[in-house]
């Protein structure tokens, strides 16, 4: 099965009103694109955060979890996206695109099968979206964050720091927007750009050109 294109909606984005036009937005654009959505954690995943601290659990049993908040936030997309059908694995994702639906992954089942993560808070819905993007063969990734892109430095502490509108894969480690592992798993794949979700005319204009206002992320 191919690709074209997987694009993970993050976790921060179930707090932007806009979420229901963000998904239409990106159903109205496919056209004949064959896209794959990847759900963050969202609330969910903050839930297994506070449990973890409060009870004190292993990291593996965290990750298990998070696993699981993901394909909460997965069902709640699917409630809000027309057209979206929930898959859990390869064939329900290339059914989904037969009939001409948005297949939206909930991956606690594939990655029941096979988890190639260190089962660590180092790995996040950021790997993991880079980790399937891989094993569909797609040729671009993009994430949908609730910041515009890569900052040279925070910008909550520092609002004057700059907007990267490159970044090397080699260098993601040194910025907080992604984990600390993406940038091992998206290595190979042609085209990763990370976006402000919640400007729906950002993710439009990319699914038409393939580049706006974001931080692209480049082999070197």
């Amino acid at each position: 099965m191919k690709i074209d294109v997987v694009i993970k909606v993050g976790g921060s984005l179930g707090r932007f009103r806009g979420l229901g036009k963000l998904l239409d937005v990106i159903v109205s654009c496919r056209g004949s694109t064959r896209l794959l959505l990847i759900p963050g954690g969202g609330a969910f995943a903050d839930l297994v955060r506070a449990q973890y601290r409060r009870l004190q659990l292993t990291e593996s049993t965290a990750h298990r979890m998070a696993i699981l908040a993901m394909d909460q936030y997965g069902l709640l997309l699917c409630g809000l996206a027309s057209q979206a059908l929930p898959a859990s694995t390869l064939d329900e994702i290339a059914a989904a695109l037969r009939s001409n639906r948005l297949p939206i992954l909930l991956p606690s089942r594939l990655l029941s099968r096979h988890d190639p993560f260190d089962h660590s808070w180092g790995v996040t819905s950021d790997s993991i979206a880079a980790f399937v993007a891989g094993l569909v063969r797609a040729d671009a990734l993009l994430l949908l964050k609730d910041v515009d892109g890569v900052f040279a430095r925070d910008p909550k502490i520092d609002p004057t720091a700059p907007l990267l509108t490159r970044v090397a894969r080699s260098r993601l480690p040194r910025y907080a927007c992604v984990d600390r592992e993406f940038a091992r798993w998206v290595k190979g794949i042609g085209s990763c750009w990370i976006i402000n979700g919640a400007q729906p005319a950002r993710v439009r204009e990319w699914l038409a050109c393939g580049k706006t206002l974001g931080t692209c992320v480049v082999s070197r």
